[in-house]
């Protein structure tokens, strides 16, 4: 009996906790990565949680860049994301820890989601997952 190649996965949920603004360095993979994944016509999701949310707090991701001298901030690699379809997601208890009110999250943060949202994006066989 031929079995039939496992089919790619259309869907992936990005996990952000660990890009922490006082790092630029880790700050800008997880966008590029979403705006590579979209680019292939995959359906992106990034759940940030953490630190991680103020990179969606208006004026904070504009002024990091992940390596020194630079041109492009981290602001950018989220624009292009953004341009590209991906979905923005901030978690209401990493919001509430780190004093981030709603009214200062960028334009692009569709909903605010946490714990359970990811985790039902992991357990679902049609999605894959990363974490940064």
């Amino acid at each position: 009996m031929i079995s039939e190649p496992a089919r790619p996965a259309e869907k992936l949920a990005i996990l952000v906790w660990a890009a922490d603004p006082s790092r630029p360095e880790l700050c800008a993979t997880p966008f590029y990565f979403a705006a590579a994944a979209a680019a292939m016509d995959v359906e992106v999701e990034m759940y940030f949680t953490a630190r991680s949310v103020e990179l969606l707090r208006r004026g904070v991701a504009e002024g990091l860049t992940a390596t020194a001298g630079s041109t492009k901030s981290v602001a950018d690699f989220r624009r292009e994301a953004l341009a590209f379809g991906v979905r923005l997601f901030a978690c209401p208890t990493a919001l509430a820890g780190h004093d981030v009110p709603a009214a200062e999250l960028v334009a692009g943060v569709v909903a605010q989601a946490g714990a359970a949202a990811y985790l039902g994006r992991a357990l679902d066989p049609a999605w894959r997952t990363l974490s940064f």
